[in-house]
C-alpha cells in the first residue's frame, strides 16, 4: 500500500534516525499551540512493565495520549484498535516516529503486567501505564480532564467514568490537536502528519 507521506519525506526521516539527537534538536523551537489547546498538558511520570515511563522520553515523537482502562466495554477497545490500524497503514521508519500510550485510571484491576498485555494486543507502538490514584489525578489534572470509579463491592465488576478523547502531543511534547475516541484510522494518520511537521 502507498504511504501517505511523500517519499522524500520518507527518506528525510530516515536520514534522521542517522543523527545522533542534540543534532536533530538543534535551534528547534516549538510553534505556538492552538488557543483552545493552550494550559491543557505538561509532562509526568507514570508506571510500565518496564519501569517509570515519562512523557519527555518521547521527545522527537508524536505521542497519542488516552486515558482508559482494561475493562472498558467500548470506547477504549475501538480507541485502540483504530490506532493499531492507522499504525499499521505506516512503514518501520514513519512507526519509529510515532507512539500511543494509553493511560489506565483504574489502579485497583489494571497491574502493569496486565496493561503489557492488553496493549501488545493492539500494536507494538503501544505502552501501557499506570500509577497510584493521587500520581493519576496530578495527570488528569494537567490534562484538563477527570476520572472517578463507580461505587462498587469488593471483587464485583465496576465502570470507570473517564473522558474519550485522545491528546495528540507534537515532538517538542506540547498537545497539539484533539481527536473523538473513533476518530477514523486516516484522520489519525493526517493528524500524526501534521503534528510531526511541527518538527521536521
Amino acid at each position: 500500500m502507498k504511504s501517505i507521506f511523500p517519499t522524500l519525506y520518507i527518506l528525510f526521516l530516515t536520514a534522521l534516525l542517522l543523527l545522533p539527537l542534540p543534532a536533530i534538536a538543534e535551534n528547534k523551537i516549538a510553534p505556538p499551540v492552538p488557543e483552545a489547546l493552550k494550559g491543557i498538558g505538561g509532562d509526568f511520570t507514570l508506571h510500565s512493565s518496564n519501569g517509570d515511563v515519562s512523557l519527555k522520553d518521547y521527545r522527537e515523537k508524536v505521542l497519542l495520549l488516552y486515558f482508559g482502562f482494561i475493562n472498558c466495554p467500548d470506547a477504549c477497545p475501538v480507541t485502540l484498535s483504530n490506532w493499531a490500524k492507522a499504525f499499521k497503514k505506516l512503514d518501520e521508519v514513519e512507526q519509529h516516529f510515532v507512539q500511543g500510550m494509553m493511560i489506565s485510571v483504574d489502579p485497583e484491576r489494571d497491574t502493569v503486567k496486565e496493561l503489557e498485555y492488553f496493549t501488545d494486543f493492539f500494536h507494538k507502538n503501544i505502552i501501557g501505564v499506570t500509577g497510584s490514584i493521587d500520581e493519576l489525578k496530578k495527570v488528569t489534572t494537567l490534562y484538563k480532564t477527570d476520572f472517578e470509579a463507580m461505587p462498587h463491592e469488593a471483587g464485583k465488576n465496576y465502570g470507570v467514568n473517564h473522558s474519550t478523547y485522545v491528546y495528540i502531543i507534537d515532538p517538542f511534547g506540547k498537545v497539539r490537536d484533539l481527536l473523538d475516541f473513533n476518530a477514523s484510522p486516516n484522520k489519525i494518520i493526517e493528524t500524526i502528519k501534521k503534528a510531526l511537521q511541527t518538527y521536521y
